[in-house]
């Protein structure tokens, strides 16, 4: 019993909360008031890493590659013929696993370290929904 707690007492020490419990990426579903809706997603650097034609599920990073404390932005944009064209941000979010849980796993390290660099503490919107108007003649 007492390896075992030891063993508890390590791994916690090792790993951050929202290491354990999340991943770096996230798949999000995008979606539109009207069918077949063209899209682009540019991430902080204006840089294009998706596109396609709703309905579609994307899969994206929830930080950026090699930052510390760094979430990964998201713009989408969207066309339809006929449609104004709009733009919308993909919002993010802290986990509640950094906030609460690195106080029973990680903590310190979990907080200040491994999560920060991993980026699992980071999540974004849970789905997308362009809302497309139609260009009044």
């Amino acid at each position: 019993m007492k390896k075992l707690f030891l063993f508890f007492i390590a791994v916690s020490f090792l790993s951050g909360c929202s290491t354990i419990m999340r991943d770096n990426n996230q798949n999000i579903p995008i979606s539109a008031n009207v069918e077949k809706v063209n899209f682009k997603i540019k991430n902080r650097s204006g840089r294009t890493v998706m596109e396609g034609v709703t309905p579609y599920t994307v899969n994206l990073k929830t930080s950026r590659d090699g930052g510390y404390f760094s979430p990964e932005k998201y713009t989408i944009e969207a066309t339809k013929e006929g449609y104004t064209p709009i733009t919308q941000e993909i919002d993010w979010h802290v986990s509640k696993w950094y906030s609460l849980g690195n106080l029973g796993f990680g903590f310190l390290l979990g907080y200040l370290v491994i999560d920060p660099i991993s980026g699992d503490m980071y999540y974004l919107d849970e789905d997308v929904e362009l809302t497309m108007t139609p260009i009044k003649k």
